[in-house]
């Protein structure tokens, strides 16, 4: 394919997209070596078709009609963007994750997550994505959801956790979800296990009726 086609395909592939999608090089990998996708980008990002969110990763906007503008990546797919990049598995933790639960309505000034690979930050103006490495035992064999609920309940510690949170994250969850974060947490710490054993009382109930 020559470069005028690669260009082509890579611009469909954006178009196809949803609005806030986030993405680097790596990511058309299948229509492209990487040095050619980045000039493809490159092209877009200066023809407006696509905005930079930070060095070598751009995003689709989506435009606020209330704003009369282009809104700002969002900056959970961007993190997202950069971890497949480098193949890394990640979490979001800390203030973010309390967040993204609802359990903390401020926008936190740093995005962090666990991941799998070393520490980095990358500025995302203007907000900071921080990557911290984990034990992968925090991260791998368990679905997004509850690894994220993990992440939460150590963010706030076990003096921390009331009734309140406990009943915020049960109402959140579905029958499914709270089966899963049970199956998904019999490693956990003690006290992490305690507060997830609250979070889906009554699924555990169902199980053993069933057994």
């Amino acid at each position: 394919m020559n470069d005028k086609g690669i260009r082509g395909a890579i611009r469909r592939r954006v178009e196809s997209l949803p609005d806030d999608a986030a993405f680097t090089a790596s990511d058309f990998a299948d229509v492209s070596g990487s040095a050619n996708a980045r000039q493809a980008l490159k092209g877009l990002a200066d023809s407006g078709a696509i905005a930079r969110a930070a060095r070598g990763v751009y995003y689709k906007p989506r435009y606020s009609e209330l704003l009369g503008r282009p809104v700002p990546p969002d900056i959970d797919a961007v993190a997202h963007a950069i971890a497949r990049a480098r193949g890394w598995e990640i979490v979001p933790s800390g203030d973010h994750a309390l967040n993204m639960l609802g359990l903390d309505t401020q926008v936190p000034a740093v995005y962090s997550y666990i991941s799998t690979g070393p520490y980095a930050s990358v500025l995302v103006a203007p907000f900071e994505v921080r990557f911290s490495h984990a034990a992968n035992r925090n991260i791998v064999g368990m679905s997004p959801l509850t690894a994220l609920v993990v992440q939460a309940l150590k963010a706030l510690g076990r003096e921390g956790v009331d009734d309140k949170v406990i009943n915020r994250l049960s109402g959140r969850l579905s029958t499914g979800e709270k089966g899963a974060l049970l199956a998904e947490t019999e490693r956990a710490t003690a006290w992490v296990r305690d507060a997830i054993a609250e979070i889906a009382k009554g699924c555990e109930d169902d199980r053993h009726r069933k057994g």
